[in-house]
């Protein structure tokens, strides 16, 4: 008994399952894609609107189907209206619909509606879509092809900034022109103009195109930062005009120089240096420039005669400001008396990263050790045998006492 209950309650549900599979959705059409001729209408335009309508069901039929599209303000109807007499699953059916704008329409981007109805199982099926359709400017001007001469220029260094007009409206456009201009400066502080910030183009007629070239230098008065430049092309009948930022990185350069050399003898006021002498070598430097040298090393390139560490690392310096490296030196004993050659160098990092170097040569004479006094010996002798004496005479008191 339970087996036969459970086979037609199985029976029951493969059958349930199998009609549901064969039941579509309520709503069954849709629009796949759309396509708009001519791609760049303009206002005054007749356009004609291409949709393709799919019947996204695997099994039911939808018929009896109308397609009506509603426009706004600024169109004219041609023919908005559509039929079917059916649409099997899975099929598509592209209808078209046409329509004309009018010549005092915006430019810009419109929502049309299309009201779709049908069909389905007996079921009355009502559901809208929405389209979009755009409108070109007539008078309309493109900014392509721009190029700069260089987007890291120095203090000093000439700027060519080129690029291209066209014109991408469906009218001559009139007196065309494109300004050169530095965003939050009136009159291009800092900068040197080597030719007008404003080229006059004339007419272009439909589809011209004309290069224009601005030249610019950065004067060594400016200050190394990045500057924004905006590119804004109009003409005597457009509506808006085209607009193009750029930006550049303008470089200043570290000007890194020895602004003094010292030396000091340990234990002496004197400036004489004698072999066996300890010294103590400075280098003074400043940065004149408008950009930081980095990783500044300063080392010495002497001969055998002076001993210790020859290298200091300074660090950084900053613009206008200044640093110093100390050296502590030992003369040799049998360094070579004479003048003696000492290289300063000084290694570091430019604004760009590079390895910089810069050199002085400097010398300093050396002079021979003082010779000791002979009498010294002597004396020293003397206070030897004195010492003698008196621990000899200290001995000979001390057994005289043990005597008594």
């Amino acid at each position: 008994m339970f087996k036969k209950v459970f086979c037609l309650f199985l029976f029951l549900l493969m059958s349930s399952l199998a009609y549901s599979a064969r039941v579509d959705a309520y709503y069954l059409v849709d629009v796949e894609s759309t396509n708009q001729i001519p791609e760049n209408a303009y206002p005054g335009d007749q356009i004609s609107l291409a949709v393709t309508i799919i019947n996204e069901g695997r099994y039911t039929t939808a018929y009896d189907l109308n397609f009506e599209l509603n426009l706004p303000e600024g169109f004219t109807p041609r023919k908005i209206v559509k039929t079917l007499d059916k649409l099997e699953p899975s099929e598509k059916e592209t209808i078209v619909f046409q329509f004309e704008s009018s010549k005092n329409a915006s430019p810009g981007t419109y929502i049309l509606s299309l009201r779709m109805s049908y069909v389905n199982n007996d079921s009355q099926v009502s559901e809208t879509k929405y389209i979009s359709v755009k409108l070109a400017d007539i008078y309309k001007l493109s900014l392509t092809d721009l190029s700069i001469s260089n987007y890291f220029p120095h203090l000093g260094d000439t700027i060519i900034i080129k690029a291209h007009v066209k014109n991408t409206g469906s009218l001559e456009a009139r007196n065309v022109s494109v300004a050169l201009s530095l965003v939050g400066s009136e009159n291009f502080s800092g900068f040197i103009l080597l030719s007008e910030n404003v080229k006059e183009l004339g007419n272009m007629k439909v589809g011209d195109s004309k290069e224009v070239i601005f030249k610019l230098k950065a004067s060594e008065k400016l200050e190394p930062g990045v500057y924004t430049f905006m590119l804004n092309t109009s003409c005597l009948d457009c509506s808006e005009s085209k607009r193009q930022k750029f930006s550049i990185h303008v470089y200043g350069r570290p000007e890194l120089i020895i602004s003094g050399v010292d030396y000091a003898v340990e234990g002496r006021k004197d400036k004489t240096v004698r072999q066996g002498d300890r010294v103590t070598f400075s280098v003074q430097l400043d940065n004149l420039g408008k950009e930081s040298a980095k990783q500044v090393v300063v080392s010495l390139d002497t001969d055998e005669s002076f001993l210790g560490s020859k290298t200091s690392y300074v660090g950084e310096i900053e613009r206008e400001d200044s640093g110093s490296a100390i050296f502590d030196l030992a003369v040799s004993e049998k360094a070579k008396i004479g003048y003696h050659d000492i290289k300063i160098n000084i290694t570091y990092l430019d604004e760009l990263h590079k390895k910089r170097l810069i050199s002085q040569d400097y010398k300093i004479y050396i002079f021979k050790a003082p010779e000791p006094n002979p009498y010294l010996n002597y004396v020293f002798i003397i206070v030897i045998l004195i010492l003698i004496y008196l621990i000899l005479k200290l001995i000979i008191r001390q057994l005289a006492i043990r005597k008594l």
